[in-house]
């Protein structure tokens, strides 16, 4: 009987997360959309990735002084549309970027961009599911 309740409490737990490989796949794909889209400045993919009520964040303390900036959607897309590329720091690799899923829980998720193509600086992002599409709600990130 122990050995029942035991794997009943497993199963419960791990059912209870709403935890499956669509949704980090879908997540993955999300975060893609916002990286790839900014770096090639594809506004529609950009988009795509991005919740229309977007944060970007950043604690910038290179002057001696922390000051927060913020950016939202309209501001990343109005980067991507003016043409700012981002420059290309290795132009012979191919782009790749690696996305590290930490958590998924009840429609949302936290997780971490890095990329070959702009070292200097990860983001973490929460994600959360929208209507039933995964989209990027807030970022937070930092020079390397």
């Amino acid at each position: 009987m122990k050995k029942l309740i035991i794997l009943g409490v497993f199963f419960y737990g791990t059912h209870a997360t709403g935890q499956t490989a669509a949704d980090s796949a879908a997540i993955r794909t999300a975060a893609l959309d916002y990286v790839e889209g900014f770096f090639t400045a594809d506004t529609v993919r950009l988009a795509r990735g991005l919740s229309p009520q977007l944060v970007k964040r950043i604690i910038d303390d290179r002057g001696g002084k922390s000051i927060l900036g913020t950016m939202g959607q309209k501001d990343l897309i109005g980067y991507a549309s003016a043409g700012q590329k981002m420059p290309d720091k290795n132009p012979a690799e191919p782009f790749k970027a690696t996305i590290n899923i930490y958590d998924i829980k009840k429609g949302i998720a936290i997780a971490k961009i890095s990329t070959n193509k702009m070292p200097e600086f990860f983001d973490y992002i929460q994600i959360g599911r929208m209507n039933g599409e995964w989209k990027i709600i807030n970022v937070l990130w930092a020079f390397n």
